[in-house]
């Protein structure tokens, strides 16, 4: 069925993009209509043109270490008594990132029409849906620089996953990298030089020289035919990556690789658990504080049972009994739900579970990195033996030959 993106508002007047699949556009106004969503905007969405876009896009993005900048210099200012459109005017001068300039331009206009602060973030495409939630919060306490210090702390701290995440798969990255580099050159530009030497011999090549040299000659006979062939492979994978099913098998194949895919549950795990304590701290209901995580989780399999958790909450089950019935989320998250929500504490139980859960990604990606490292270092211990052996030992043979 064809995909399309909406341009949604609520009835609390929140403003949001979201993807659907429905048989047509009008079976899906109608569905939208039932949820009591306004429509703003339907734009069907096209996988391959969207994949395009992807490919050669040249869009400013939002700088997020930037924006945790603004937002520390915006609550500062805040809480120095400074009026909203003053303090965004004063930050505006500041900003370099084109995309966070020209949201925030919108931003103060909206403001000073009479828009609520985050009615006019959560306008902007580039700001996510958790910000503007957090303002409303903040505008509804009259706390704004409270709410907007702790959307700092929980972007830091998922930050702070992130680049535990990253820097653990740098080194094995530069390793299989470099090794596929090296043995492209001892194909493409290397082995050729011997090729002549090899055939003045006269005697037969070892296996493995001639399979290298096979390899090599296959190379660089047929390396336009390869590299057109890995391009169209790799666009045609985005493709399949954009479509609902292909989203949900490429992360379900994902959860399926040893210990990679624990790392990426429990990092799915993490941030739901500190965005919906994040939400439920700053005062929101538990039913709009699990819509708007719906929206935060990127992964389909989670958002889909977020979105049935947020429902049959609505309908007056118990979280915990909601999120054991999607089957997905640990027993021990379960349980501390469970008396979160028996003693009236379910954000720092929430908070408890992402501490939790970020020592096992820790302990995960230690690990990890313990057994990828040899392997890596084998591997490429593996390739120069192979292309030593492939040059010597026919030298060797030769010269064994030869003393007969």
């Amino acid at each position: 069925m064809p995909e399309y993106r909406c341009r949604l508002a609520t009835a609390d007047g929140e403003v949001m993009s979201k993807d659907f699949v429905a048989a047509d556009e009008e079976t899906l106004r109608a569905e939208l209509a039932s949820q009591d969503y306004l429509v703003l905007k339907i734009q069907h969405q096209s996988a391959a043109l969207g994949a395009l876009t992807d490919l050669f896009s040249r869009r400013a993005k939002l700088s997020m270490a930037e924006f945790m900048l603004f937002n520390q210099e915006f609550a500062a200012l805040l809480k120095a008594g400074l009026p909203i459109i003053e303090a965004l005017t004063l930050l505006l001068e500041r900003r370099e990132n084109p995309a966070l300039r020209e949201a925030l331009e919108d931003v103060r206009d909206r403001v000073r029409t009479g828009e609520s602060l985050a009615e006019a973030f959560a306008a902007q495409a580039c700001i996510p849906p958790l910000y503007s939630s957090s303002l409303a919060s903040g505008e509804r306490s009259g706390e704004i620089d409270t709410v907007l210090n702790r959307y700092i702390h929980y972007s830091q701290t998922i930050a702070g996953v992130k680049s535990k995440v990253v820097a653990a798969v740098t080194y094995p990255i530069i390793l299989v990298t470099f090794s596929v580099g090296l043995m492209m050159l001892f194909l493409l530009y290397v082995l050729p030089k011997f090729q002549s030497f090899f055939d003045q011999l006269g005697s037969e090549m070892p296996f493995v020289t001639r399979a290298v040299v096979f390899v090599s000659d296959f190379l660089r006979g047929n390396w336009l035919v390869l590299i057109v062939g890995i391009s169209l492979a790799v666009f045609a994978i985005k493709v399949w990556q954009r479509t609902p099913s292909g989203k949900r098998t490429f992360e379900a194949l994902t959860y399926k690789i040893p210990l990679v895919g624990a790392i990426a549950q429990r990092f799915v795990m993490t941030r739901f658990a500190r965005t919906l304590g994040t939400l439920v701290q700053g005062g929101l209901p538990l039913v709009v504080c699990l819509e708007i995580v719906s929206r935060a989780v990127e992964t389909p399999i989670y958002r889909a049972a977020v979105e049935q958790v947020a429902r049959k909450v609505r309908d007056g089950s118990a979280l915990w009994s909601t999120l054991d019935e999607t089957g997905l989320f640990p027993g021990m998250m379960i349980e501390m739900v469970k008396v979160g929500e028996s003693s009236g504490a379910v954000a720092e139980m929430l908070d408890h579970v992402a501490n939790f859960t970020d020592g096992e990604i820790d302990h995960k990606l230690q690990r990890l990195i313990a057994i990828v490292e040899p392997l890596m270092l084998v591997f490429m211990a593996v390739i120069v033996g192979i292309m030593l052996l492939a040059i010597y030992y026919p030298m060797l043979v030769a010269y064994s030959n030869s003393e007969f």
